[in-house]
């Protein structure tokens, strides 16, 4: 085989290989070209329940404990119950939603 037609015989293959997508149908392509396997993405988590935390304050008067109560509504605690411990001593129930924790530096 001479020079000249080994040129012509690489330009004809550099020619085919150029027209092949446009030559080939694309189910063809699709067929041939192997797809990366899929991972599965588990869902994302549900977001954990909210945390409370819960103290009390024994009443007093009524002036004391709207006092403290209100000092204590500025610091995001409410009010979820009255309760009365041992007969005769009653007590608010507060409630609140639980605060993270500040990170040791």
């Amino acid at each position: 085989m001479n020079r000249r037609s080994a040129s012509l015989l690489v330009l004809l293959g550099v020619l085919l290989g150029a027209a092949a997508p446009f030559l080939l149908p694309s189910a063809v392509w699709a067929q041939t070209s192997r797809a990366a396997p899929r991972k599965e993405v588990p869902p994302p988590a549900p977001p954990p329940p909210p945390a409370y935390e819960y103290t009390f304050v024994k009443r007093e008067s009524p002036d004391e404990d709207l006092v403290e109560l209100q000092r204590l509504g500025g610091e995001g605690w409410r009010v979820v119950s009255t309760v009365v411990v041992d007969g005769s001593t009653r007590r608010y129930v507060l409630m609140r939603d639980r605060r993270a924790e500040p990170t040791p530096h």
